[in-house]
């Protein structure tokens, strides 16, 4: 703001004496005048103020102060060291280079929007980052100093730099409009960033976001506490900006605080988390409560211990110093007393980790879910394109098996050219095909399972009147029904096969826990669809494995 201000000044006062040398005819001072100016003028067109080019209507703004944060002992054991050289063999650059990112996030069209600025403490080329990073540099085709590169691993990504210290880097239009002359930038909102002197800042605007984020609050209702509802409705409507700064070197290092339009929504904003924290609490207490007392692995000692930390936290968490009011802000803070807010963030980590592992862990089984899917969709073009689905191997002439249907199928998961590379009158294991073992296509590993080249981690099952037969099951044989009959199981780890090796689940032979983790696995059916199966005994789903018994399979627990 205050360069914008300079730079009007200055046009001024050079328009006012031009007018007056030409009023007097003094021609060499308005050329001295002219020299002077004109340098200052092109430096703030060509290098716009920190935040000139983040849009006032952003959804959220980040800044970091990285020039800052590597002179910082609140950040001396970062691996620095490790992020220089990773930045130089990944994107061409130096970590140490670059002085501060500013990050912008705009509303969500049919895509995410977003942008970076990036601004170092020397001049830097984007032609000369790694070819691995971007495409070669092209020029805007009307000024030839704006220059672009398109990032190669994500295609809606590009880079653009006119000046010399500062790259530009986000999706398509946020780009686009970074770099227009027509786009408002800045305003109160980006300003609450542009003003902290946190080293790490991070603000979301959730006035612009309220009508979504209410609308996800309501689909998501019937799993809110009935007695907190009211008070989370109205403090996503009663809240204008939230902001995270985190002061390594300050008294109290954490700050979140919560913006409203004015002192009486603030007043009452504070009410509302004040209820929210007490009956958030209350819940949260007969929850683990619950949970410690229900708890078989749990050893007496071991419960005293969980409820004398949960004593801790509630009374640390319920201390009214907790937050306080300032400037119509809510700021929420660490604690003198508390040392420092790693202490907080332990506390928040400690609670988080569950959560964070069962969504890791859901990711990981959607994953698989997701592997299965290809398989089947493969068996079923499979089919199409043969009239009968894949054999369980791929046999010599005299019918001994050679290579695995995981092998059959690869031309229908987009792996043609690996299909092409192997002799298939040769075995598994042949001088040529074990070459081959270590190419497996991703789809047959199972993302939690140990990381392996060659093992398999899905098996179709096998047996008298089960799965994939020697010759090709055609669906007019599957008189259960293909909705209620497995075609492919995903296996417990270590529980896996070499992929190319014509190997699969003996059901008739091998119990439900001598293949299924404890926490049960994904099953794919004949119709395409797949779903989670928890661990039973093996009467109840082996009616799911044969296809021709007449048997209706019962419903699981």
């Amino acid at each position: 703001m205050t360069s914008n201000r300079i730079r009007v000044r200055n046009y001024n006062r050079s328009r006012l004496v031009r007018s007056a040398s030409m009023f007097f005819g003094n021609s060499a001072i308005l050329a001295v005048l002219v020299a002077i100016v004109t340098p200052k003028l092109l430096r703030a067109q060509d290098a716009p103020v920190r935040y000139g080019d983040i849009p006032r209507d952003s959804v959220a703004v980040a800044s970091l102060e990285v020039s800052q944060m590597r002179e910082s002992k609140a950040f001396a054991a970062w691996p620095w060291e490790v992020f220089d050289v990773l930045c130089r063999e990944q994107f061409g650059f130096q970590l140490n280079d670059i002085e501060t990112i500013d990050a912008s996030v705009l509303m969500p069209t049919n895509q995410p929007e977003f942008g970076l600025s990036i601004r170092t403490a020397k001049p830097m080329d984007i032609a000369e980052l790694s070819e691995k990073l971007a495409t070669p540099t092209e020029s805007a085709p009307n000024d030839s100093n704006l220059r672009f590169r398109d990032i190669l691993d994500y295609p809606l990504l590009r880079l653009a730099q006119k000046d010399p210290q500062r790259m530009l880097m986000g999706t398509q239009g946020t780009l686009r409009r970074m770099l227009s002359t027509r786009t408002q930038f800045g305003g109160e909102f980006v300003s609450l960033v542009q003003k902290s002197p946190s080293m790490l800042r991070f603000a979301v605007n959730t006035e612009r976001l309220r009508d979504l984020i209410i609308s996800l609050v309501l689909s998501q209702q019937q799993m809110l506490p009935p007695e907190m509802t009211e008070d989370i409705m109205r403090v996503i409507e009663l809240t204008d900006n939230l902001m995270i700064e985190i002061r390594p070197d300050a008294p109290n290092p954490l700050h979140v605080t919560f913006g409203t339009s004015g002192a009486a929504d603030t007043e009452l904003l504070a009410k509302s988390l004040t209820r929210i924290r007490v009956e958030g609490l209350a819940l949260a207490r007969s929850t683990a409560e619950s949970a410690i007392e229900n708890d078989p692995s749990m050893s007496e000692d071991m419960r005293a211990a969980a409820r004398k930390y949960g004593d801790r936290i509630v009374s640390m968490v319920t201390d009214d110093s907790f937050w306080s009011v300032e400037n119509d802000r809510i700021v929420l803070r660490t604690e003198a007393s508390m040392m420092s807010s790693y202490q907080t963030i332990g506390v928040m980590t400690g609670l988080l980790l569950p959560a964070v592992q069962a969504a890791r862990e859901a990711a990981r089984r959607m994953s698989s879910s997701n592997n299965i899917r290809q398989i089947l969709l493969a068996m079923l073009n499979y089919e199409s394109a043969f009239k009968k689905l894949p054999p369980r191997a791929i046999t010599d002439a005299d019918g001994n098996p050679l290579l695995s249907w995981r092998v059959t199928i690869l031309p229908f998961i987009e792996e043609n050219a690996l299909y092409n590379e192997f002799h298939l009158d040769e075995p598994w294991d042949s001088e040529h095909n074990i070459k081959l073992l270590d190419r497996m296509p991703a789809i047959y590993h199972h993302p939690s399972h140990p990381p392996s080249s060659n093992m398999a981690s899905y098996l179709a099952p096998y047996g008298k009147g089960i799965g994939l037969t020697e010759k090709g099951l055609r669906f007019r044989d599957i008189t259960d029904g293909t909705s209620n009959t497995i075609a492919v199981v995903e296996v417990a780890p270590g529980k896996g096969v070499p992929w190319t090796k014509p190997d699969d689940l003996d059901v008739e032979s091998t119990p439900v826990e001598g293949w299924m983790a404890p926490q049960g696995a994904n099953v794919g059916f004949f119709d395409g669809s797949v779903r989670m199966f928890p661990r039973v005994p093996d009467e109840i789903i082996a009616p799911y494995f044969t296809f021709n018994e007449g048997t209706i399979p019962p419903a699981l627990p």
